[in-house]
């Protein structure tokens, strides 16, 4: 065996060492005039598969001079490295899917592969530009959201290709009049929802805006009239008197680990944590100020969305405090990790995921299992279904109902850096731990009105 360049042993999975080297490969050998292959090899319960790296050494002596300290020798590594590195974090993705195997990590790779293969397709071709567009977002979801708009445009088209100068309006009206008569993808006989026709719009009015912004087009077609402002923030929440609903039921409970009464704490968790998103929950530490032992204890937080924003100008970001009323704190005693500071607060969230994406699969699996679970509840109880994005309406509209400053509710919910942190300054600094208690314990008060 090839002394290895890269070597990385760290992952286990089914009980078994997932091997992952980058060397020659060693089903060749050296023989005069014929060169090796460099390989990333990976290695699982017996089965072993090869991913070629495109690059070649002609003997022994070549290969070790990768090992060395010159300019080219560098230069080679770090592009070896970034091979090697992919196929690792591929890896790592379907192990916390919980399927992987080294045949599906191929099948992986080969379908990653082809999102890179898109983007250097014909620039005017209105699917090849789309895939491209969506691939290079950021976030999971903002992907998701294009790649899924697109699956729906071409499913119109009839996978009939179509440039992006001749889209126009009339052809998005009939896709949008299209779109109001296909079913729902989850098995039933459902039209597809507002909602849902809402995404696909949005996703597709921006791929032909910046189509237009990089100069592939001469013009915008009109979505006037198709996209419709959502109500879903005004109708997206539960009333006090639903929320304690949820919270009997919790307290009543037997188990407080079955899937129910999880889902149910979960959700409250996130209510009573100021309404944050899962990924803030996710990201939450414990602080000396969070000890049981304080007066007025709290947690402090950035919100993520707000911290992506200011990144690239490094501002400096205000921190958001979050009480710990008696009812959070009884839901820690349940679902959160012992009080240590420094530690994660719900280290269960992203577990053992380490990049973004891992863990915004982890984040979306996690709200899932909310939406899914408490699905049931919520219909024995006679309240609206919900989702964990119900939990930040509900805490603003249970403290708007009694009458709370809004100035006090955008910070709780994390409205404090640029123009709106200017404003808040002055109020907030003003606003004792011991007022903030007040106002968060309103959350399970049902307002005089």
């Amino acid at each position: 065996m090839n002394k290895a360049l890269f070597s990385d042993e760290s992952r286990r999975f089914a009980g078994a060492t997932v091997y992952i080297i980058l060397a020659p490969d060693n089903r060749y050998k050296f023989d005069k005039g014929k060169s090796v292959p460099l390989t990333v090899c990976v290695t699982h319960l017996r089965a072993r598969r090869y991913f070629s790296t495109g690059y070649k050494v002609s003997s022994m002596k070549e290969y070790e001079a990768l090992f060395s300290k010159s300019n080219s020798a560098i230069e080679t590594r770090k592009e070896l490295r970034k091979m090697f590195d992919r196929v690792c974090a591929k890896a790592d993705e379907l192990i916390l899917l919980n399927r992987f195997s080294v045949a599906d990590l191929k099948s992986y790779l080969d379908k990653s592969e082809g999102k890179v293969i898109e983007k250097t397709m014909r620039a005017d071709d209105t699917f090849s530009y789309w895939a491209a567009l969506g691939a290079s977002k950021e976030k999971v979801k903002t992907r998701a959201m294009y790649s899924s708009a697109l699956d729906w445009f071409k499913l119109f088209r009839k996978d009939k290709p179509i440039s992006l100068g001749a889209v126009d309006t009339a052809i998005i009206t009939r896709f949008a009049k299209w779109l109001d008569e296909q079913k729902a993808r989850n098995g039933t006989d459902l039209p597809l929802s507002l909602d849902t026709r809402m995404v696909i719009l949005r996703a597709t009015r921006a791929v032909f805006n910046q189509a237009y912004k990089d100069g592939h087009t001469t013009m915008v077609p009109n979505f006037k009239g198709l996209i419709h402002a959502g109500n879903r923030r005004r109708l997206n929440a539960l009333t006090v008197e639903e929320v304690l609903r949820l919270w009997e039921y919790w307290l009543a409970a037997p188990d407080k680990q079955s899937k129910y009464a999880r889902a149910v704490g979960r959700w409250l968790l996130l209510y009573c944590l100021n309404g944050m998103n899962t990924i803030d929950m996710a990201k939450l530490v414990w602080t000396e100020k969070a000890a049981a032992t304080q007066k007025f204890p709290q947690f402090v937080f950035i919100r993520s969305k707000i911290d992506r924003a200011n990144k690239p100008i490094g501002k400096q970001l205000d921190e958001t405090s979050v009480p710990i009323i008696p009812q959070l704190r009884q839901l820690l005693d349940v679902y959160a990790s012992p009080y240590s500071p420094g530690e994660l607060v719900f280290p269960d969230i992203f577990l053992n995921a380490v990049t973004d994406e891992q863990k915004a699969i982890r984040v979306h699996d996690f709200n899932r299992r909310i939406s899914k679970n408490i699905k049931d509840v919520c219909e024995s109880l006679g309240i609206q279904s919900v989702t964990p994005q119900y939990a930040r309406n509900s805490f603003i509209s249970a403290l708007a109902h009694h009458g709370v400053m809004t100035a006090y509710i955008d910070y709780a919910v994390g409205h404090a850096t640029s123009e709106v942190s200017a404003l808040l300054a002055g109020y907030i600094s003003n606003v004792t731990p011991a007022m903030m208690q007040a106002f968060n314990e309103k959350i399970f008060i049902v307002p005089p009105i």
